[in-house]
């Protein structure tokens, strides 16, 4: 299983033409394992043979029996340039024509037992994948041919995960997505979008829990009931160059705030994804995109943080969401933030 990307020539982007809407086509995705198909967890400690080999391990000491590991992802949706064939390099003419998905796309396994729930991960290998993905993303963020990266979680069937073994994934891009984009726009219109946010949740009673560094709180418009945001008190645009203190307090808050999910929900299923700024302006990166791809041309707007968003699927999508871009949600922020906050 040393080949981590075995058809990873064909990951391709298209666009659709009327609404900009880009597709990711990989149809690697469609060999995924399922838990009831495999003769032993790939990501469970003693079966590391059985998935490429590890990028990252915390301790980095192979002495000792690692904590949280990051492996290349076998069934990639994006893959580096070198993965591709050469003649899937070629971008057609036409605006909207399909071009090969470039970037990187990992898995954070983030525990060596074969834990389900991130409740149930001994606190040194939880804070320890996290500081994992703040280092993995501190590199990537060097790459020339790389604009943005991310962190994600599928947590449950109904939320994406094809393995029960507690495990997240990163995704850095050769483009900024549109919803970065259109984040960073807003804040572009002056003041500090964050800093507001907080102090009407802190208004609105829709803070759910504090750090010295992080709040946690029901944003004003949750796509979901018992949505979450966790964001730092102070600006900051990338959660790679945060300190380990910050990454250490941000694993903590992250299982409290699962946690009062789990009491509001019990068995409620979800994701989890982490926002940040691209890794530089565009007037500062020295290498070319590849054809077709976006980058963010301004600065980084003061006041910009990185902010972590916990969805539970609760609410399913229907033709409605799917058909408009818009949510419906059954509760209001505030009795959302006033269950979690229920003991």
């Amino acid at each position: 299983m040393h080949d981590p990307q075995p058809s990873a020539s064909s990951c391709r982007i298209h666009t659709d033409p009327l609404s900009g809407r880009a597709v990711f086509v990989a149809p690697a995705r469609a060999e995924r394992p399922r838990e009831e198909s495999l003769a032993a967890c790939p990501f469970c400690a003693g079966n590391e043979s059985l998935t490429p080999h590890e990028l990252l391990r915390s301790p980095a000491d192979r002495v000792l029996p690692w904590l949280a590991r990051i492996i290349p992802n076998r069934y990639p949706v994006v893959v580096d340039r070198g993965h591709h064939h050469p003649d899937g390099l070629s971008v057609g003419p036409a605006a909207g024509s399909p071009r090969p998905a470039h970037g990187i796309h990992d898995v954070v396994v983030e525990s060596p037992r074969h834990d389900t729930s991130i409740l149930e991960i001994d606190p040194l290998a939880w804070r320890a994948s996290w500081q994992l993905v703040r280092e993995r993303l501190s590199h990537l963020a060097e790459r020339d041919d790389l604009a943005w990266g991310m962190v994600f979680k599928n947590s449950g069937p109904a939320a994406g995960a094809s393995l029960d073994h507690v495990h997240s994934q990163l995704v850095a891009l050769d483009f900024v997505p549109p919803v970065i984009v259109a984040k960073l726009a807003a804040g572009a219109g002056g003041g500090d979008l964050f800093e507001a946010m907080i102090r009407e949740a802190e208004l609105g009673q829709r803070i759910v829990a504090t750090t010295a560094d992080l709040v946690a709180l029901v944003p004003p418009a949750p796509r979901q009931p018992l949505e979450t945001w966790i964001l730092p008190r102070q600006p900051s645009p990338w959660f790679h160059t945060a300190g380990p203190e910050v990454a250490a307090g941000l694993a903590d808050l992250v299982r409290e705030v699962v946690a009062r999910i789990e009491r509001a929900a019990p068995g409620a299923e979800f994701n989890w994804w982490l926002h940040q700024a691209p890794f530089f302006p565009r007037s500062e990166r020295t290498g070319a995109l590849p054809p077709g791809c976006r980058a963010w041309e301004g600065d980084v707007p003061a006041g910009w943080r990185w902010h972590v968003e916990i969805m539970p699927r609760i609410s399913p999508l229907a033709g409605f969401e799917l058909g408009i871009g818009c949510h419906i949600s059954i509760m209001s922020p505030e009795e959302s933030a006033r269950r979690l906050r229920a003991d």
